[in-house]
């Protein structure tokens, strides 16, 4: 994984084998980047664990095939869980598969753009009556 950034603008490129959320949380820590939005992400990646909220609980479903990333997009909050992303993967034939990010593995590689907010602080608190940790601001 290398990264850059220019004031508030972060990009990160990821290589075959480099692990989504670790490169994505590592990059945060490097910048010191507790509030964030995560603009989007290109590429493909592959042993991609999704979700669908069913009201109760995630369905999870792994997709061990590499995916073209055809949206990757979420927030950065300053507690966990730090990151909540949507992703949505076209694979061979052409179907789409998507949900709430888990992970994944960059195949061949992907590259992920984050805007740092600096004025507004987001975090997570549980929400009893959803049962999701919902975004609140500090």
């Amino acid at each position: 994984m290398i990264s850059d950034i220019e004031k508030n603008y972060i990009v990160i490129k990821l290589e075959r084998g480099d692990d989504v959320g670790e490169s994505i949380t590592q990059a945060l820590d490097d910048y010191g980047i507790y509030s964030g939005l995560v603009e989007f992400g290109i590429g493909m990646i592959r042993d991609l664990e999704i979700g669908y909220w069913n009201g109760k609980e995630y369905e999870r479903v792994k997709l061990p095939v590499p995916g073209e990333v055809v949206s990757f997009h979420g927030s950065v909050s300053s507690n966990d869980p730090r990151l909540h992303i949507h992703v949505s993967v076209a694979l061979k034939d052409h179907s789409v598969k998507g949900g709430h990010f888990f992970s994944g593995t960059a195949d061949p590689l992907m590259e992920v753009h984050i805007l740092r907010l600096e004025e507004i602080v987001l975090k997570r608190e549980l929400n009893a009556k959803s049962g999701l940790n919902e975004l609140t601001f500090d």
